[in-house]
């Protein structure tokens, strides 16, 4: 089986014009700054000089500060060191990217800066309403380079990265051992093998959080396959790698070893199915760990996490970073960066996972003595493995391409659809939809 070479498509972004109309259905903004030119060094954008610090800025935040309290208090730490006060729009998940759409579309300055995940990134740059954010390599090199890569596009970066929530495998060592199973499966074949052993009248072996976004289980197996969604000429490219995903899932479904129906669990969902006792093991995002070590009935000695089960190629799970970007029409661009820079360093990281368990996306904060002190180092060991080896695609016309994924394959993930068929059709609508758009 053929697979593609590992790479970063950083350069794929220039000639393509008409994304705009078809991924975003608006006009690319002018993407001019005022005034700023550079950086000295440290990651603090200089300006020219001339331009004074903004008092003030606009921060568009995804959702309520009250489920987000790491940001809360990093936003607290930057108003007392800074001076520059923070106007917090709470805007609903679901509504982010339409309202920046609508507000960007009319070159509106309405908001400096906001945060969102890494997937929005190339649609946003493409149509130039995004303000490179300029941060030193002293900044930027505190994050693993995979990471700094995604965030990076044809050079600079748009993007600084806040808090992850990649995939951690999570067990119940009570169930385990009570079954007689010494050690979580270390590859995909072990989960079949050991799952019949975990398997109960009340218990599945093993579940998802991801499971009610079908396209984000499927990259991270894709990845473990060693498979990607695309080739560097923006070619998609899923179909072989995709098939050992499917083969596997099919397992896990016909031998009953995943919830039945998973498509339809939600993150919060899965995540109160485990501590609830009723999953052996999950991959989740990291902040479960956290909450089940505080819940009843749970603690040090019953919740146990290891590596992801190694699939035909790596143990890559999928990166899914929030991370702070600028608005490309903001009238406070050094205010707005300066931002973007405080609540990305090693302290803000630190002081995010401290407060609201979300990883951390620099890797030196797993070895601090504050978060050593906090979490078990076995559950830190796994998170920061987690951390270096996620993986990820930036890709044009996201939501179309997603949607033509998800279409295709969650009847397959659920059996009721052919799994060649249905990952041939989503290749074959995804190539259209880029040729249509110039990309191909």
């Amino acid at each position: 089986m053929q697979r593609q070479s590992k790479r970063t498509r950083r350069r794929f972004i220039k000639g393509a014009g008409a994304i705009g109309t078809v991924a975003l259905a608006g006009c690319g903004g002018n993407g001019s700054s005022d005034g700023e030119s550079g950086s000295d060094g440290s990651g603090e954008t200089t300006g020219t000089g001339t331009e004074s610090m903004a008092d003030s800025i606009v921060f568009y935040n995804a959702g309520s500060l009250k489920y987000d309290p790491g940001t809360e208090a990093n936003i607290k730490r930057f108003e007392d060191e800074t001076g520059i006060s923070v106007e917090v729009n709470e805007v609903p998940w679901n509504n982010l990217k339409t309202s920046l759409t609508t507000i960007w579309r009319n070159k509106d300055a309405t908001v400096d800066a906001f945060n969102g995940p890494t997937w929005w990134l190339a649609d946003f740059v493409a149509s130039d309403w995004l303000e490179p954010l300029e941060l030193g390599d002293s900044h930027m090199s505190n994050f693993p380079k995979n990471l700094q890569d995604l965030v990076t596009l044809d050079g600079k970066t748009y993007m600084a990265p806040e808090f992850g929530k990649w995939g951690t495998y999570l067990y119940d060592q009570t169930h385990f051992e009570e079954q007689g199973v010494s050690e979580a499966p270390q590859t995909w074949d072990e989960v079949v093998s050991k799952g019949q052993q975990l398997k109960t009248e009340n218990t599945s072996p093993f579940a998802f959080t991801w499971s009610n976004k079908s396209v984000f289980t499927f990259k991270q197996f894709l990845y473990q396959a060693g498979g990607q969604l695309f080739n560097d000429s923006n070619e998609p490219v899923f179909v072989d790698g995709g098939m050992d995903v499917m083969d596997f899932f099919t397992k896990l479904r016909k031998q009953d070893l995943i919830p039945e129906g998973i498509s339809s669990m939600g993150e919060g969902g899965a995540g109160d199915t485990f501590i609830a006792g009723q999953l052996a093991s999950v991959e989740s995002w990291t902040p479960l760990g956290a909450r089940a070590l505080d819940a009843d009935g749970w603690g040090k000695d019953r919740l146990a996490s290891a590596k992801p089960p190694k699939g035909p190629d790596s143990r890559a799970t999928f990166q899914d970073t929030n991370g702070i970007s600028v608005s490309a029409f903001s009238e406070k661009k050094r205010a707005a960066k300066k931002f973007a820079q405080f609540m990305t360093t090693t302290k803000s990281s630190k002081t995010n996972m401290k407060v609201e368990g979300n990883p951390a996306v620099i890797p030196s904060v797993y070895d601090s003595e504050e978060i050593q002190s906090q979490y078990p180092s076995w559950l830190l060991e796994d998170m920061k493995f987690n951390l270096e080896h996620a993986k990820s695609e930036t890709y044009l016309a996201q939501p179309q391409v997603d949607d033509y994924l998800a279409e295709q394959i969650t009847p397959a993930l659920l059996g009721d659809k052919d799994p060649q068929k249905a990952l041939e059709t989503a290749q074959s609508n995804i190539e259209r939809l880029y040729q249509d758009i110039g990309l191909l």
